[in-house]
């Protein structure tokens, strides 16, 4: 993170406006005097759009608290209870190549609007 005058920035990330909501709440309330609160830990972790790396990296018992508030959100007067989850997973299989005995072909799907996949997968919209 970089601080230019009174702007908290993402340096050299894809940190976004969502997540900086978040990052600002919490930083708040640990600098400040006049906020009455517990103790409290905070967790910033990376890549949470393309792969959960950061978040990969955390072991078991990083954190003791009892009660987890996600502050990415898109709206600045919101705290998410839950999350839209995800899970990644990686397998190993050994297999043997072989050369094609069929023809192969492309299809192609566009023009379907999308969404997010945890936030508008109750929209029914058409994602490919």
């Amino acid at each position: 993170m970089l601080v230019e005058g009174d702007w908290v920035k993402a340096n050299g990330t894809t940190l976004g406006a969502d997540n900086g909501l978040g990052v600002a709440a919490i930083m708040s309330i640990l600098e400040s005097k006049n906020i009455a609160h517990p103790s409290l830990e905070a967790l910033f972790t990376i890549d949470e759009e393309t792969g959960m790396t950061g978040a990969i990296g955390l072991q078991p018992g990083a954190i003791s608290g009892d009660i987890l508030l996600n502050l990415d959100t898109e709206e600045d007067d919101e705290i998410d209870i839950g999350c839209a989850g995800g899970v990644d997973v990686s397998a190993y299989q050994s297999y043997e190549t072989t050369h094609a005995t069929a023809d192969f072909y492309t299809i192609e799907i566009s023009g379907l609007q999308g969404g997010h996949s945890g936030m508008d997968i109750h929209k029914g919209f058409g994602n490919a």
